[in-house]
């Protein structure tokens, strides 16, 4: 059978919420769709549910089975059995519109873009909150590359030509937290084109044992080995200087707005946010003068002017008194 999509689906001790995430794509407007799941080692009974899948869409899901390597070595996994020329991710956990592939095929049919983002709903298992999160940033930067770096670097928001993998051997790094990050963003900058989808296609969870949600682990750290892989391969590439303010932004909103906040809600925050002052001022001497921070509100541009080893004592408290 000719597929038009691929999706990857790790999975691993999700079975309270799978059913929802195959709903969703099992009834994709777009029929011609591989659904491509990956059992990462799971230890309760999604397989049970994978298989009751299988054997509903024969020729839509199709089931793999692994040792446990994690989410990156599961996605990794899943792209050898991509059949199409267009391959996506979803975590297990979150789910996608019914029309989401098809719009997003379409874009990249139409304009032949290799790369196409939609927007993202936050949402909450215990509360009726939600936020939408744009999947391209309005930057004011007119080379979309760039507007690109700037905005979420989530991959399951995103659309692919399966090229962008094959042809440069790009894979997620195994055992490490922020793991779309070092990929992600040498795709945008080694994609032709890239387009968008203005409309929240993708609902992301938001859960306590999630990285957002973690009060705090060791693997928090993997921020900084990271962002290292990612700055190694545009410096590899010779594309450190063209996209060196793109890339100090993700430096700054990764290690300092929110990677700073969600360091202050734990109790190793001085640790943590003293290594990524330490980084920032070794890596990017002039962050601070970053052209894009002009795009923040103010109060984010005086956290920014301000923060030190000093005041980040008095930011956990104003966080605390808010949060």
């Amino acid at each position: 059978m000719s597929f038009k999509v691929s999706v990857i689906v790790p999975v691993y001790n999700v079975e309270k919420y799978l059913s929802r995430c195959l709903d969703s794509l099992v009834n994709q407007t777009l029929s011609d769709i591989q659904i491509i799941v990956v059992n990462d080692g799971t230890k309760d009974n999604s397989q049970l549910i994978i298989d009751e899948y299988v054997k509903s869409y024969p020729h839509k899901v199709f089931s793999y089975i692994k040792e446990n390597g994690g989410l990156s070595d599961a996605r990794n996994y899943g792209l050898k059995y991509v059949e199409s020329d267009y391959v996506g991710f979803i975590d297990s956990d979150d789910y996608v519109e019914l029309t989401m592939y098809e719009k997003m095929f379409k874009q990249a049919i139409n304009f032949n873009h290799d790369i196409v983002v939609c927007d993202i709903q936050y949402f909450w298992e215990d509360s009726p909150n939600t936020v939408v999160l744009k999947g391209l940033k309005d930057s004011g930067e007119t080379d979309i590359k760039k507007s690109a770096l700037l905005s979420p670097l989530f991959a399951w928001n995103k659309l692919y030509h399966k090229d962008l993998f094959l042809k440069t051997k790009l894979r997620y790094p195994k055992h490490l937290w922020y793991e779309d990050i070092p990929v992600t963003t040498p795709i945008f900058a080694l994609s032709k084109s890239i387009g968008y989808v203005n409309e929240v296609l993708v609902h992301y969870q938001q859960r306590s044992s999630s990285i957002m949600g973690a009060a705090y682990s060791d693997k928090l750290f993997d921020i900084f080995k990271v962002l290292e892989l990612m700055l190694y391969f545009f410096e590899n590439e010779g594309l450190l200087e063209e996209y060196h303010a793109e890339l100090e932004y993700v430096y700054i909103e990764q290690l300092i707005i929110y990677g700073g906040f969600r360091f202050l809600r734990t109790k190793q925050y001085s640790e943590l946010l003293n290594h990524s002052l330490t980084t920032m001022n070794l890596k990017f001497k002039d962050w601070r003068d970053n052209i894009y921070l002009s795009k923040l509100n103010i109060k984010y541009r005086l956290y920014v002017r301000f923060i030190n080893s000093l005041t980040i004592h008095i930011y956990r408290i104003i966080f605390k008194l808010k949060y």
